[in-house]
């Protein structure tokens, strides 16, 4: 928060205090809101490595640039039934695309469990 003030960045600065307290006031005012960040309900993990749990928007994100960017998500905003139809579909075809990658070892497998800066030589470092 300090940097916000050092920085000049007025909105921030004014807004960013005000939200640090929401968040520490969350439990008595929101319990179940509250309870939801706590057990982790917040990110979902894509794959099994340590730290590699995103945002629920970011995964929402990259389902739909798996499939537009194999061109085939072009101009939905302007039609609205289709916009529909990928609303509701979206998320499946993504499943989808995904599963057969993994079937057909079009992406590379994951080995390692572990998070680039758990390996012994960058701790060294």
């Amino acid at each position: 928060m300090p940097w916000m003030f050092a920085l000049d960045r007025v909105n921030y600065a004014r807004w960013l205090s005000v939200h640090v307290r929401d968040m520490q006031s969350l439990s008595l005012t929101h319990p179940s809101v509250y309870q939801q960040f706590t057990s982790g309900a917040i990110v979902v993990n894509i794959s099994a490595r340590a730290f590699s749990s995103i945002a629920l928007d970011h995964a929402h994100e990259q389902a739909n640039a798996s499939i537009k960017g194999d061109g085939g998500a072009v101009g939905l905003t302007e039609n609205p039934h289709a916009l529909r139809r990928w609303m509701i579909g979206g998320p499946e075809l993504a499943r989808m695309v995904n599963e057969y990658e993994d079937q057909s070892l079009l992406k590379k497998k994951e080995t390692k469990k572990q998070h680039h800066d758990q390996m012994p030589s960058v701790q060294k470092k």
